[in-house]
């Protein structure tokens, strides 16, 4: 069954039609694919004059908003309204709802329309029968924009009103970088700052500040990732490397990997985003020694180690098999590289069971500096010893 709902109204002496089309599962497609089970859409037009400083200057890239919601409740609003007040505005946002039942729907339909009657910008929305999940409702939020420049929005945090001026200036002044991200304050559920960034909060080891110095994120990113997508934005030509997302990494930290693979990143200082933790953030970020030692002992506790370290070389291998069919060819240091951090997950796979070899093989490890650069440091390595 299909089912069409409509909307009437009067402006500058004309009716104006808005159609919200619902395909069931099987339906055909309709502006973007649906063959991941959304339920399309709709686009609003904008006048051309509306996009302030859009079109200034030839080197100016266009610059959109991929956005996803799923049951946002009274955080969704803050972040629409920071995004409707950037002091460049973003030429189109696309939100892809993932089956909100908490008026989330209707309050982004209220919103578009309010964008276009102003003349903001371009918005469409998308709204999932079936809920995609994180990562491929970002997918298909993504892959929906039309810009030069896409940036990732969460349904719960808020933007400084230079955010997309900042960002979209790094990546302009300089054609190598294919992603950019910064820093973010810590704000709770009320947005009080909780008194520490993002970046604070990410604890970089010396060695790690020092990668960072000399740009190469790459060798950080086969360890741990660093780019949280609400802060982040990124070229349109990363995609060619980067779609499909693989079903074992979330989309901000495959994009960041691929990027740094492929280019260079940029890594801002400013705080930009205004990030909620709250007790339903997807990911969230552990923001003190207490939370980060909970979140390492709920891993250990749901993850048999076997299973541990099967993942993670499964998601390196898949990050491999993609650099290495991709053209141009990746740099051969940075396969090298992927390649000593799949054999150090899979040396540990094959350790003994029996203690003194097991130990015998982790002192080994350690001492080829493998824990250190690709793992958990001691935590593995003692998790490794006792073999949980």
């Amino acid at each position: 069954m299909i089912f069409r709902m409509s909307l009437l109204w009067l402006r500058a002496g004309k009716v104006r039609l808005i159609t919200w089309i619902i395909w069931p599962r099987s339906g055909p497609k309709l502006a973007v694919d649906l063959s991941m089970f959304s339920i399309p859409l709709i686009t609003l037009p904008v006048r051309q004059n509306a996009i302030l400083h859009a079109q200034d200057s030839a080197a100016m890239l266009s610059c959109g908003v991929a956005m996803c919601t799923c049951n946002a409740g009274a955080f969704l609003q803050p972040q629409l309204d920071s995004i409707a007040a950037q002091t460049r505005l973003p030429a189109h946002v696309v939100v892809s709802d993932d089956g909100s039942n908490d008026g989330t729907w209707e309050r982004l339909c209220a919103w578009a329309a309010e964008m276009e009657f102003k003349g903001v910008m371009r918005v469409t929305l998308f709204r999932n029968e079936e809920r995609l999940g994180v990562m491929r409702n970002f997918e298909q939020a993504i892959t929906a924009l039309d810009t030069d420049i896409i940036f990732l929005g969460d349904q719960d945090d808020v933007w400084t009103r230079g955010k997309v001026e900042a960002i979209a200036g790094v990546l302009e002044s300089n054609a190598s970088v294919l992603l950019a991200h910064s820093d973010a304050l810590l704000i709770d559920e009320q947005g009080e700052d909780i008194g520490k960034s993002l970046f604070q909060a990410l604890q970089l080891s010396p060695v790690e500040q020092t990668l960072v110095a000399c740009g190469r994120f790459f060798d950080i990113y086969c360890r741990r990732n660093l780019v949280t997508g609400t802060t982040a934005a990124f070229r349109r030509e990363l995609l060619d490397l980067a779609l499909p997302f693989p079903d074992d990494w979330i989309h901000d930290e495959w994009l960041a990997a691929c990027a740094a693979a492929r280019g260079e990143i940029a890594m801002l200082r400013d705080k930009l985003t205004e990030y909620r933790q709250h007790g339903t953030n997807v990911i969230g970020i552990p923001t003190t020694a207490v939370s980060r030692l909970t979140r390492y002992a709920r891993r250990v506790a749901q993850t048999p180690r076997d299973d541990y370290l099967r993942y993670k070389w499964r998601r390196l291998a898949t990050l491999n098999n993609r650099l290495t069919s991709s053209s141009p060819a990746i740099s051969s240091d940075k396969l090298a590289l992927l390649g000593e951090a799949q054999s150090h997950f899979a040396r540990r796979m094959n350790f003994q069971r029996s203690l003194f070899p097991r130990v015998v093989s982790v002192v080994r490890e350690f001492r080829q500096r493998g824990y250190h650069r690709f793992a958990d440091g001691i935590a593995g390595m003692v998790r490794d010893v006792i073999n949980i």
